[in-house]
């Protein structure tokens, strides 16, 4: 809603619960902003919790209103095996899961990941992403609310250097300023995850010049549909 006053809300959640029971919450979202962003900063919860759950592979993943989670979770393991498959990790290296979410990529990887940072600019995600951490007594695994462009250069002053950087951005593709930190940290694999073959394509030329393309794998996400997702694995030349 535009407002926070929500006229015949007590008939609104009534409507929504007789005509779909499967509805476990309902939450309203305020954004007056006239903007290409769908949600605004305040969430109120009018009915149920304050999340739901969702389950990949063996891990259960809490998911507040305004985060983010692949529709189709059957093959957003398949997705993820691929993107693991990318990572090549041996268990010893530093991993970041930049455009975290709620830690879906990161904690995917944790066992197989020396040691897993992640960050996003949602208040809502990090706080997700360290409840599910701490359910599947993942240590290693921390979560940083902020950008990846101001977090890696700091990280990198503090003697902290990643090996392996996994990106899943939205349709609109990678902040420039982030691929530029990326450029400057040279972490030696970047895995890049995809929904938009037009920016993903933008964006591997930004990083042509240091980093050579493996392979891209596609991924049917929405079959019967013209979308597709991609895992592509750069390494550093």
């Amino acid at each position: 809603t535009t407002k926070k006053e929500l006229p015949k809300k007590d008939i609104i959640i009534k409507e929504i619960k007789k005509r779909l029971p499967e509805v476990n919450s309902i939450v309203q979202n305020v954004n007056g902003e006239r903007t290409s962003v769908i949600f605004g900063k305040e969430t109120a919860t009018l009915e149920g919790n304050d999340f739901i759950q969702e389950t990949l592979g063996d891990l259960q993943f809490e998911l507040s209103a305004r985060t983010f989670f692949q529709l189709n979770p059957e093959q957003t393991v398949k997705l993820y095996n691929e993107a693991k498959a990318a990572a090549k990790l041996t268990g010893k290296e530093k991993f970041v899961d930049a455009y975290c979410g709620v830690g879906t990529i990161g904690l995917w990887m944790a066992d197989k990941a020396g040691e897993v940072r992640g960050m996003d600019v949602i208040p809502e995600s990090i706080e997700d992403a360290k409840k599910n951490a701490d359910k599947h007594g993942v240590k290693h695994a921390k979560f940083f609310l902020g950008k990846a462009e101001e977090l890696l250069p700091k990280w990198l002053n503090e003697g902290w250097r990643p090996d392996v950087i996994a990106v899943d951005p939205p349709r609109t593709g990678c902040d420039p300023e982030f691929l530029k930190t990326v450029l400057k940290i040279k972490p030696k694999t970047f895995v890049y995850v995809s929904c938009n073959p037009s920016t993903l394509a933008k964006d591997i030329q930004t990083l042509g010049n240091y980093y050579k393309i493996e392979y891209i794998q596609p991924v049917d996400m929405f079959p019967h549909t013209s979308q597709i997702e991609s895992v592509t694995r750069l390494v550093l030349k």
